[in-house]
């Protein structure tokens, strides 16, 4: 599996519209190999009672997902963004203010910019699969004994596109279009 550089991802940012709402920095003057994205909304858990169940032998399992509520959502076109402080212990659900369309050939993975752990902060996140589109999910929490303030719209992660060799299945799995949690119970697809 290749990385693709910087160049092919701007490429297809114009031709295939691969990640939506980039912020400037990225449009203009990247660096690396991939991509940062910024903190589009905060979400806390307020009410319990997921689960995942295992598949049986005719049919998927059955899940379920937690209850949570916007905290602090960024705005686009302000110049003052709102600031969140995150107190140690404390986890959120975070997303990303970018959209990905990921094609059938890439594999996004997204990795934690290395301000957040430095500061204390853990982001839990997973790999993309081919075929998901909208704003990436992920874990957030503090690990530190000290609180640390987070602005909207700060560049959270780093994205990089794995070029895939061979078939892919598109993703069809209940997140698609960047869905944060399934509140009721529902059958894994």
């Amino acid at each position: 599996m290749s990385v693709l550089g910087l160049d092919e991802i701007h490429k297809r940012i114009k031709k295939h519209s691969l990640i939506k709402n980039l912020g400037q920095r990225d449009l203009k003057n990247p660096e690396g190999a991939g991509i940062d994205l910024r903190l589009g909304a905060v979400r806390k858990i307020v009410g319990g009672g997921a689960f995942i169940e295992a598949d049986g032998d005719i049919k998927l399992g059955k899940r379920k997902g937690v209850e949570t509520t916007l905290v602090a959502e960024y705005v686009d076109g302000s110049r003052l963004q709102k600031k969140i402080v995150i107190k140690p212990g404390q986890y959120y659900l975070v997303q990303t203010v970018e959209s990905v369309n990921t094609p059938l050939d890439l594999m996004p993975i997204v990795h934690t910019r290395t301000s957040l752990f430095r500061a204390g902060l853990l982001l839990l996140n997973s790999k993309t699969d081919p075929g998901y589109s909208g704003k990436l999910t992920m874990g957030l929490t503090n690990l530190s004994p000290f609180p640390v303030k987070l602005q909207l719209g700060a560049r959270i992660c780093n994205i990089i596109f794995h070029k895939i060799k061979g078939k892919t299945i598109s993703y069809r799995g209940q997140h698609q279009g960047g869905r944060v949690s399934p509140k009721k119970t529902e059958r894994q697809v």
